[in-house]
């Protein structure tokens, strides 16, 4: 296997419910991406009872994939690693992945998920036994859309309203550096 000259982190930057980790999939699907997903890891780390949905906990969960982030890019195991789970709502939580990627060597991506309040509504109102994070909800939507800060950094917007089959093309071009227009 050929190693990757160059790793590239990637935030998956919204709101519950807006495509973010159906877009991960979809985009990993055509790259030399890894996933590290912070809902998988805290369901891994903090099974059943165990899940208290707390920042303390949610930070626990971050330090793991950031030190997987770290680990893989060392060693160059895929050209993109892929941060999903995390709504990347403040500065802070962005700063803190972009700080690292930058000590590792890494570049970086934000993608910022959007969708319309009505299909992100719809889509937490259904049960869905298979997503680990069992506080989705339209009110988590509403409590994290009312304090969500701007991102400062460039970005590429990606709106799931329609689904995401016509946007893959616009997120790859994106990751693979072929397209500035729609950045932020």
């Amino acid at each position: 296997m050929m190693l990757p000259s160059t790793i590239t982190w990637v935030l998956f930057a919204g709101l519950p419910g807006t495509g973010k980790s159906t877009l991960a999939r979809a985009l990993a699907a055509r790259l030399d991406a890894a996933i590290l997903d912070k809902d998988q890891v805290r369901s891994a780390l903090f099974p059943g009872p165990l899940t208290d949905y707390t920042q303390e906990q949610d930070q626990v969960c971050i330090r793991a994939i950031l030190e997987a982030a770290r680990y893989l890019t060392e060693r160059r195991r895929a050209a993109y690693i892929f941060f999903d789970g995390r709504t990347f709502s403040t500065r802070k939580q962005i700063e803190e992945v972009l700080g690292l990627a930058a000590i590792s060597g890494a570049d970086w991506r934000i993608l910022h998920v959007t969708c319309a309040d009505v299909v992100a509504d719809q889509r937490l109102s259904r049960s869905d036994p298979a997503h680990p994070a069992k506080n989705r909800d339209p009110e988590l939507y509403r409590r994290i859309k009312d304090r969500f800060e701007p991102i400062l950094q460039p970005n590429l917007e990606i709106d799931t309203t329609a689904g995401i089959e016509d946007r893959l093309m616009a997120a790859l071009d994106y990751l693979e550096g072929r397209q500035a227009g729609g950045l932020r």
